[in-house]
């Protein structure tokens, strides 16, 4: 009860922190102002005090580089520093730093949620609903989303569905991540770094070369020794992360003026156990109705041992050409990944069922772009886009056995050797003209065909006799319309309003885990208002924008033998508000700050599955009626705040660099039927940095979940039982640093 007290006390004076840091950032920069005598002092002080400049921010949410300010999106960038000083080392942390963004995790899988559209199970040839592209390529492999940063140049999250320029299956919005170019000279870096349960970090990048060619290295390896918990079964480790390498390459040349060709590889392993299922509060299930010891949050005692195996990457060409009339961007892309799983379905000490899955993907994108001259009065992109995938389990193997589900204790196996090919078209185009004195109208419209199959055989395996095979193969087609059209106009030089209509799509599919059955395509209409502005003499950027959502055909997942499988919800209605504030105090402080307000419910959904309200009672299924239920991982209210302090040393010792990162989420549901949920919590990072004057040695100190809070990646509500995984506990951590 005590510690329950001081998270709730925590979260209360976070909340309270945020929202005191919003009504008080703009009053310190004004009273700094009302210090200088005048508009001379003010001057002068601006000339001798230009760190406490806000810093133009570049981005690229449409196809072009423009600023921030200027762009009728809600869109979060985040530079390298920024995601540092948020404590954002890979794409599973984001909603660190994003707010209305949240993160859950399935079997080392993120599920990103933006507005209440996501994700809330895994399977083989599932695409998040939130789509991440890294230097322009489409991954559609949602277990490589879970991406560790090493040279990250510029990350972005858009908002909101991306339904013309960026449609592949982005409902939800889109993270873009941009990592550093290649330059002529030598330079480099390489950190070293130990933290708790005995966790090794290695880092390092090298670039060089010429003004024709230049390339570069990337490698970042981590290996994580001690877990955070047992399995009681066996006494080996969990929640350990053996492994967690990436490498890339990036090659650039430039044959003639105007034209520059990128060619990157990247490739990635990951062998981990974080994130292991256990039985969810240590309540009694269908297959051990006496229950469960008592057993600490992160410790757990199944009969098979978690294991989770990721390996795969891939390589892409890019020609930048400039014509004249319009430059050419053309994106040539090929990877492929392969993952393995073991996963204890019944969550406990007897061989009752279990999934040993193997899965392969394969993908291969090409997206040819026009986009119109810099400074030209008509604002255009067309493009054609091209999507090949291949998803497969090969095989995906389930066990059932022991007393309670067979009494003669033998082996009931089926094996489900599964593939879906995806073959999808888009032609695209988006343009923007002023039509009114500083009013300017965007019109843009997506087209896409697509076709699915699968193919599969299913065999089954009883009394270790086999049975007779089972083969599906079915096809489908869809063609869907998506648009935006916006309006903006901008009020003055550092205010900028804007007003947009658009829509998004997510393509159907077929649940490869769980017998082939064939899910349709979700669809959702978007509807925002939004305000831009920056004052204070580019010190203060506030940024808000208001939204109303029209979600129809939802894809919901249930979990039916341990899997995962799709179906569809009916409709639902998602409204809010959302604010950013980024304020350069003074010459060293600079706070960032975000939250987001939502209400969301079904507005329809009269055949959702139940289990703890059934008739006869929680360890079966029924369906009910979820309309009026909440949106899964979809909290009301969430909240980030970042701190970020500079203070030069004396004598040219250097200077120290203090971050403090505080993120708030209200409750939030992890199924429609609302039935369980994860309470509201709060969490706080931070770091301290010495670098050196040159800045080519460094220290940093730095520590995640500093308050120790307790709280699920996921739970998955399923018939006769609830499995969950956590996250991860303080950790903390020195880094040592040295550039060349």
């Amino acid at each position: 009860m005590a510690l329950g007290n001081i998270h709730s006390k925590f979260r209360v004076g976070a909340l309270h922190g945020i929202s005191l840091t919003l009504w008080a950032v703009p009053q310190l920069v004004l009273a700094q102002q009302a210090a200088s005598p005048g508009t001379a002092g003010a001057a002068a002080a601006a000339s001798t005090d230009s760190d406490s400049v806000l810093q133009e921010i570049v981005v690229i949410a449409q196809r072009r580089r423009e600023n921030l300010q200027d762009v009728p999106v809600t869109v979060t960038a985040l530079t390298a520093d920024s995601l540092q000083s948020a404590g954002v080392t890979g794409t599973t942390e984001l909603a660190n730093a994003v707010s209305g963004l949240t993160m859950p995790q399935s079997q080392g899988t993120p599920m990103p949620h933006i507005r209440g559209v996501g994700n809330t199970a895994i399977g083989t040839g599932i695409e998040n609903s939130v789509a991440l592209y890294v230097d322009g390529v489409y991954h559609g492999s949602a277990s490589f989303s879970a991406l560790t940063f090493n040279n990250i140049a510029q990350l972005e999250v858009a908002k909101g569905p991306q339904g013309t320029l960026f449609g592949r299956n982005a409902t939800g919005g889109l993270i873009q991540v941009v990592t550093l170019d290649p330059h002529p000279g030598f330079a480099g870096l390489v950190n070293l770094g130990y933290g708790n349960f005995n966790t090794a970090t290695q880092e390092m990048y090298v670039t060089g070369g010429s003004d024709r060619l230049a390339g570069d290295f990337a490698f970042q390896s981590s290996q994580q020794l001690t877990g955070w918990g047992t399995n009681l079964y066996n006494g080996e480790q969990v929640n350990k992360q053996g492994l967690d390498l990436s490498t890339r390459s990036k090659w650039l040349y430039n044959p003639a003026d105007g034209t520059t060709v990128r060619v990157i590889f990247d490739y990635a392993e990951n062998h981990s156990t974080v994130g292991a299922l256990r039985n969810y509060g240590n309540t009694p299930n269908i297959y051990y109705p006496q229950g469960f010891a008592n057993l600490p949050t992160f410790d757990l005692d199944n009969d098979l041992q978690p294991h989770r195996d990721k390996k795969g990457g891939g390589v892409s060409a890019q020609l930048n050409q400039e014509m004249g009339f319009a430059s050419l961007v053309n994106t040539l892309a090929w990877r492929q990944d392969a993952i393995s799983n073991d996963i204890d379905i019944d969550t406990g000490p007897q061989p009752i069922v279990a999934v040993q899955t193997h899965s392969a993907d394969t993908q291969l994108t090409e997206e040819l772009q026009l986009l119109s001259p810099t400074g030209s009065s008509w604002r255009w992109v067309t493009g054609l886009y091209y999507y090949y995938a291949t998803n497969g389990n090969v095989p995906g193997n389930t066990h059932f056995g022991g007393p309670a589900v067979n009494p003669r204790s033998h082996i009931t196996s089926v094996s489900n050797d599964s593939t879906q090919r995806t073959n999808s078209v888009a032609a695209y185009g988006q343009v923007t003209r002023e039509v009114l004195p500083n009013t300017d109208l965007t019109v843009g419209l997506r087209y896409t065909y697509e076709e699915r199959s699968v193919g599969s055989t299913q065999s089954s395996f009883s009394n270790a006799s086999a049975l007779a095979p089972t083969s599906i193969n079915e096809s489908g087609t869809t063609n869907v319309p998506t648009w935006r059209v916006g309006l903006e106009h901008r009020f003055s030089d550092n205010v900028m309003g804007y007003i947009s209509d658009s829509r998004g799509f997510k393509s159907g599919g077929y649940n490869l885990s769980n017998g082939d059955a064939p899910y349709s395509p979700e669809k959702l209409a978007a509807y925002e208002i939004g305000l831009k502005t920056e004052t204070l003499s580019h010190r203060l950027s506030l940024n808000s924008s208001l939204f109303y959502y029209d979600y129809k055909n939802i894809q919901v997942s249930r979990f039916v033998n341990g899997q995962a499988q799709i179906y569809n919800g009916a409709a639902a209605t998602m409204y809010g508000l959302d604010f950013d504030l980024t304020a350069a105090v003074t010459a060293g402080l600079t706070v960032r700050a975000g939250v987001e307000l939502i209400r969301n419910y079904f507005t329809s959904f009269p055949g959702a599955d139940f289990f703890l309200s059934c008739p006869t009672g929680s360890t079966g299924v029924c369906s009910l009626s979820a309309t009026g239920k909440q949106l899964p991982q979809t909290p009301t209210a969430t909240g980030t705040i970042n701190v970020d302090y500079r203070q030069p040393l004396k004598h040219a010792a250097g200077a120290l660099d203090f971050n403090l990162n505080s993120v708030i989420t209200s409750k939030y549901y992890f199924a429609p039927d609302n039935e369980l949920n994860q309470p509201g919590y709060g969490l706080l990072n931070g770091s301290i940095l010495w670098a050196s004057a040159n800045e080519s040695f460094s220290v940093r100190l730095w520590g995640k979940n500093l308050t120790n809070e307790i709280y699920t990646l996921s739970v998955n509500q399923a018939p006769g039982t609830t499995a969950a995984s956590y996250a991860a506990p303080r950790t903390y951590g020195i880094t040592l640093g040295k550039k060349f």
